[in-house]
């Protein structure tokens, strides 16, 4: 044998264990990014299935305009992080505390970026919308999740942005929903009195 081949050999078998470590690595990857889409997806048709009037308001003022909502957002945002960093600090019951306020928010703001998804996917009209209500939510994610991909300005910019919106979009509709209920219930107790006075009378 040849000693002047052994080092040509040696470095042939070492570029190729970095190749195919190099794939491994590349095909990881490419996997997680496409579970975390098809989790996206999922997760908003879920918020859809199980919260449909919370969806549904979210939607309708995602479709109006987005930039309040993503203000509104801002100050939630900041509170979870604040408080997730204090809790974090108290030893191991406080970090079961504080993953369970990072699990509420983003439950919480995924059903807001369902919302906002549905009013996305409503502008790209299909014949099939009437049939099938979903369809408008699916496609909406298929076109936010596809921005999510773009270097940089998706990672950074448009997924965190449609987290915030969600969240702002949400609270929002849940505020405005209690201050509905609770400016619905003097007028009942004044319905009711008429009739009390009646019975007694």
């Amino acid at each position: 044998m040849d000693p002047d081949r052994l080092p040509v050999r040696e470095g042939e078998s070492l570029s190729r264990e970095k190749c195919v470590m190099l794939m491994a690595d590349t095909m990881s990857i490419f996997f997680v990014i496409l579970g975390m889409l098809l989790a996206f997806s999922g997760l908003w048709l879920l918020c859809r299935g199980l919260w449909p009037e919370a969806v549904e308001a979210a939607a309708e003022r995602c479709a109006k305009r987005i930039w309040p909502y993503f203000i509104a957002g801002i100050p939630l945002t900041l509170v979870m992080i604040v408080l997730t960093r204090v809790l974090f600090v108290l030893g191991p019951v406080g970090k079961i505390a504080g993953l369970g306020v990072v699990c509420f928010y983003m439950l919480l703001a995924h059903i807001g970026v369902s919302g906002l998804v549905t009013a996305i996917g409503r502008r790209l009209p299909s014949a099939l919308d009437q049939q099938s209500p979903w369809r408008a939510t699916l496609r909406g994610g298929i076109a936010l999740e596809l921005t999510y991909l773009l270097p940089i300005v998706g990672w950074f910019v448009v997924l965190p942005a449609s987290i915030v919106i969600g969240t702002g979009a949400i609270n929002v509709a849940l505020l405005s929903k209690l201050r509905i209920q609770a400016s619905a219930q003097p007028s009942l107790l004044q319905n009711r009195a008429p009739v009390v006075n009646q019975t007694t009378d």
